[in-house]
């Protein structure tokens, strides 16, 4: 079974400060590959004007039974 690991990541989006949790299955991403996620979300928007990107791990599943949820 593989484990799916948790990320934040925080961007701006112009001049608004956002964030989205991203889920992979590797146990690192990097600023590059969460900027692929973000552009596809805001797919209408310059990539220009999606700057300041921050990845922080949340964990992964695999301490988790099925059913429970994951609180942070």
């Amino acid at each position: 079974m593989s484990r799916n690991h948790y990320f934040l990541v925080s961007y701006k989006l112009g001049s608004q400060k956002k964030s989205t949790e991203v889920q992979a299955a590797a146990p690192a991403l990097t600023p590059e590959q969460a900027r692929h996620h973000i552009e596809s979300l805001h797919s209408s928007e310059l990539p220009s004007e999606i700057t300041d990107i921050d990845v922080k791990p949340l964990g992964d599943t695999g301490d988790q039974e099925p059913g429970q949820v994951r609180q942070s």
